[in-house]
């Protein structure tokens, strides 16, 4: 046996404003049925951050960073300076200039050892509380 589905009719919904029905006989029939998607409780548009904020988040590190290698290259000099024969003729600016690696690569290896002793002090503690 088979079912001919050319003439089957498309059901429609019911109108938003159905109510319950005046009559009772037909109480609770006409209830409306809600098509919309749930509400997940986040606004997002209300969550995001504003410029000022991302911007500070942005640029507040950066120059944290900037300012921590150039001190670390003014420190660098210092030492240097006092290393070398103070009667040199080596210019300062050359001489912070031929510092500058060493202490960016100064401040990324203290980062790297700080992010190493922090991911192994929580993967001790993590253990522990297991």
């Amino acid at each position: 046996m088979a079912v001919k589905m050319n003439d089957a009719v498309t059901w429609t919904e019911r109108p938003r404003n159905v109510g319950l029905s005046d009559r009772p006989d037909q109480a609770d029939i006409s209830k409306p049925v809600r098509r919309e998607p749930e509400f997940d409780g986040v606004d997002w548009s209300a969550a995001a951050p504003d410029w000022l904020s991302i911007f500070t988040g942005l640029f507040l590190p950066l120059l944290a960073v900037v300012l921590l290698v150039v001190s670390v290259d003014l420190a660098l000099v210092w030492l240097f300076e006092r290393w070398i024969d103070p009667s040199s003729s080596m210019s300062p600016l050359l001489l912070a200039t031929i510092m500058f690696p060493p202490a960016l690569m100064s401040v990324f290896c203290g980062f790297k050892l700080y992010l190493h002793f922090r991911d192994a002090r929580t993967t001790t503690a993590r253990s522990r509380k297991q």
